[in-house]
């Protein structure tokens, strides 16, 4: 089948507020939208536009006020936040395996994940002996670690270097290649949504503004071709306003 046309989330009307200083801060506003199973959705706008409100709703880490999320079956999701949030009185081997059942672990795949991040060899070490990127491949590892059929990303790179954020965007793109499972991804970085992005939403007043359809750009991306260039001047002017 084709890539991004596996159904996978729909999002109908979804509203969600705040009640800040006595008053409501609403801050998704009948949002509507549809997530394909199979690519990558990367999710762009201001501060405060309702990006990490919705990926929480989505995994169930916050209810939504009104609307509704509809899964395609029974769908699990593993999660990637801004920070690894590994255990450090844990090996990286643990982290991976915590809050899996005995039952659950499946030592090949474990072990496919660590060569796939790039941490073989470092199953036992500790958090605190690896750098932030290494820290950030074992957040994924480990969301990847009980092989759910859809990852949420939020802001998963943001406090990396610019090296090592590369080679993360890297490593992502080659385990979705590899995997081809459903990723939504938070960020504030253009560059960043047009290296990843199948399809590229801005959100605006808890509504999408504007969607970009990148599913004829192939990886890896030229961000100096003139598509490219005319695309990220759009999404600029449409952030803009």
């Amino acid at each position: 089948m084709e890539v991004g046309k596996i159904a996978g989330v729909k999002i109908r009307d979804l509203q969600k507020a705040y009640h800040v200083a006595d008053h409501d801060v609403k801050v998704l506003n009948g949002l509507n939208m549809e997530l394909d199973a199979d690519c990558i959705t990367v999710i762009l706008g201001k501060s405060g536009c309702g990006k990490t409100t919705f990926l929480r709703i989505i995994s169930g880490l916050e209810e939504a006020d009104g609307g509704s999320v509809q899964l395609d079956g029974d769908m699990k999701m593993g999660i990637v936040f801004q920070e690894p949030r590994l255990m450090p009185w844990l090996n990286i081997w643990q982290n991976m395996m915590f809050g899996l059942r005995r039952s659950e672990v499946d030592q090949e795949l474990m072990k496919r994940l660590f060569r796939i991040t790039g941490l073989e060899g470092y199953e036992k070490a500790y958090p605190t002996q690896l750098s932030g990127g290494m820290q950030q491949r074992a957040a994924l590892a480990r969301a990847l670690s009980y092989d759910p059929e859809y990852i949420l990303m939020d802001e998963p790179f943001a406090a990396l270097d610019y090296f090592t954020r590369t080679s993360m965007q890297d490593e992502l793109l080659r385990i979705w290649q590899e995997n081809r499972k459903g990723v939504l991804f938070v960020t504030h970085s253009i560059d960043e949504a047009l290296i990843l992005g199948h399809k590229i939403v801005i959100f605006e007043h808890g509504i999408c503004k504007k969607e970009y359809n990148l599913m004829n750009q192939t990886y890896p991306r030229d961000l100096l071709s003139q598509d490219m260039i005319e695309i990220k001047k759009d999404i600029i002017e449409k952030i803009g306003e």
